[in-house]
Parts: structure tokens; C-alpha cells; sequence
């Protein structure tokens, strides 16, 4: 896998960049429509931040798994994989005619997104020379920076010329090339024997994630000054779940 030409490295980290981008400007993108979607389904301010907060939790929770099943199944099969299930769930949102449809669409997206950067870095670690990676995981680690930049502004234009919905729609096609373009370009390398994979850890993980986000979601955002913080921290509908993931966060060293 390394003995690749200086041209057909350049094409994959090409191809690495605009997958990773296509994943981290939806973290980005979605902000400016999230007043549009609102208006749309009729939800309160704390079920619209669901939107992002559903994307980030899947990717958190998603990002262990991928990478141990791109070690197992292979590179290039799981970074299509993600892709395929990224542009399904950004097909999800534009065509939800209710708001929880966005919710799942949004996880979807989310672990679909979330093998798509380590899968990159480890092509990257397969493909280049070690006096040669550092600078192509910069490349793919300024992605992020890239989309946090450009998302809100490209998604200002698309809500003005077309909509929310083209927000996600527009996904699909550009997934498709990367798709076509992995096959072409990405080694179809055979894994080796890998240890078990830590599923109970990956499960509490998930617990602890999924109790911290509903927790801090709940929080009642007129009820955070130094006077009242406490009565929004001990609510019936904070306090269980901040407890929980307080309890589950220790036995991680455990498992």
C-alpha cells in the first residue's frame, strides 16, 4: 500500500479532505437554518437544539466503533460504508415531514460522520511515508477550521436561493462522487487478526454520553445565574441523568 506514486497520494488525501469536510461542515452548515426549521415543525427552543446536539452525540458515539470495524473490515469499505450512511441521513432530513424524522435523520448523519475522519488519518498513516504524514494530517485536521469558516456563509446562500431542505439534499450528490472516487483511488487493503472488540465499554460510553447530553439539555438556559443555577441543576429533569453519567464515568476505567 505504500509503494504508491507521489500523484495517486495527492489524489487520496483530495479525496480524504472533501469526505472529512462533507461531514464537519454539518456541524457548521446547520446553524443558520435552524430558525427556518423551527418555524417549519413548530418545536420550542430546546427541542431545535436536538439538531445539532443528535449529530454530535451519534458522532461521539460512532467514532469508537467505526474505527474498529475499518480494522477489521477494511479501510476503504468502511469509509464508503459512512459515507453511503451519511448521504442516508441527510436524505432523512430534507424529506421529514416531522420534526422527530429529523432527529433520526440527523443521527443518522451523525454516525455516518463519524468514521469518516479516523478511517482518513489511518489510509493516511497506510499510505504515506512516516516524514510525509504529519503534513497530510494537518491537511485533513484544518478541515474542520475550513468548514467552522465557510459552513454558515454557504449555508446562508442555500437558505436565501433555496431552502432548508437543499441544506441536506445537496449531500447526496456530493457523496456520491467521493463514493466513486474511493473505489477508484483508495487501497482495498486486507486487515490482519484483531483483538475483540470492547463492546461493554462502547456500551457504557454510549450511557454516559447519551445521560450527559439529555442532562445538559434539559438545563433551563433562565435559570443558569449564580442565584438560580442550582435550581435548574436539581431539577426532576436534569439531575437523574447528570447523576447517571457521574456514576458510569468511573466504571470506564474498569471495563
Amino acid at each position: 500500500m505504500k509503494n504508491l506514486t507521489e500523484s495517486q497520494r495527492k489524489r487520496i488525501l483530495i479525496l480524504l479532505f472533501f469526505g472529512v469536510l462533507m461531514g464537519a461542515l454539518d456541524i457548521a452548515i446547520v446553524g443558520p437554518a435552524l430558525p427556518a426549521i423551527q418555524r417549519a415543525f413548530q418545536v420550542n427552543d430546546r427541542m431545535i437544539a436536538w439538531v445539532v446536539t443528535a449529530y454530535i452525540l451519534f458522532n461521539l458515539v460512532g467514532t469508537p466503533l467505526m474505527a474498529k470495524l475499518a480494522d477489521i473490515i477494511g479501510h476503504r469499505t468502511i469509509y464508503i460504508a459512512d459515507i453511503l450512511i451519511f448521504a442516508a441521513g441527510s436524505l432523512v432530513v430534507a424529506l421529514s415531514p416531522a420534526f422527530w424524522m429529523v432527529l433520526l435523520g440527523r443521527a443518522i448523519q451523525g454516525f455516518g460522520a463519524s468514521g469518516i475522519f479516523p478511517v482518513a488519518a489511518a489510509v493516511i498513516g497506510d499510505t504515506f511515508p512516516p516524514e510525509k504524514r504529519g503534513s497530510a494530517l494537518g491537511m485533513i485536521g484544518a478541515v474542520f477550521g475550513v468548514a467552522f469558516l465557510i459552513g454558515p456563509i454557504l449555508g446562508g446562500v442555500i437558505l436565501k436561493f433555496l431552502g432548508w431542505h437543499w441544506l441536506f439534499l445537496i449531500n447526496i450528490p456530493v457523496a456520491l462522487v467521493i463514493v466513486l472516487f474511493a473505489l477508484r483511488l483508495l487501497p482495498n487493503e486486507r486487515p490482519g487478526l484483531q483483538k475483540p472488540f470492547d463492546y461493554l465499554g462502547l456500551l457504557i460510553t454510549s450511557a454516559t454520553l447519551a445521560a450527559l447530553t439529555i442532562g445538559v439539555n434539559q438545563l433551563d438556559p433562565k435559570n443558569l445565574s449564580p442565584d438560580t443555577v442550582f435550581v435548574s441543576l436539581f431539577s426532576i429533569r436534569v439531575w437523574p441523568f447528570l447523576l447517571t453519567a457521574i456514576v458510569l464515568l468511573p466504571v470506564l476505567w474498569f471495563v
